[in-house]
């Protein structure tokens, strides 16, 4: 989603809200057996900071899918990430081509940086059972 800075500038506002669906890249997850299910669905708000300079804050809301970690049953959860980044300026990581932002890069930023290390279906997960690979989470398995 490219946001033009001129636009807002020319409506006379200093600020301006908006929601977006992000089609995500396909390498944005790497846990294993997980990947985003759907779009990512964005809320925020941009503000004008200066002449060419943008500040944009929001929420990236997303569902992850796949095989727990530790129990490998298949789950989803939805994740939130919130962000806030200065655009346009001299230091920016974001910078504005031509007055415009590119809201995408900075939202699958926000979520890569936000991915779990381990993704699991509780946080009491049990997990298997090292010999005979029963899921403890079902109940204790027989084995010694």
């Amino acid at each position: 989603m490219i946001f033009d800075l001129r636009e807002l500038k020319r409506s006379g506002k200093t600020s301006q809200t908006f929601y977006a669906e992000i089609e995500p890249e396909p390498q944005l997850c790497d846990i294993p057996g997980v990947e985003v299910a759907g779009n990512v669905r964005v809320t925020g708000k941009v503000t004008l900071t200066g002449e060419h300079s943008a500040a944009v804050e929001g929420e990236a809301a997303y569902v992850l899918s796949g095989s727990c970690t530790r129990c490998l049953e298949q789950t989803e959860k939805v994740c939130t990430a919130e962000f806030f980044e200065e655009c346009g300026g001299a230091d920016s990581v974001y910078p504005a081509v031509n007055d415009k932002i590119d809201i995408t890069k900075i939202v699958l930023d926000v979520v890569m940086t936000n991915m779990p290390v381990n993704f699991l279906c509780g946080e009491d997960c049990k997990g298997l059972c090292p010999v005979c690979g029963g899921n403890l989470n079902k109940g204790e398995c027989k084995c010694k």
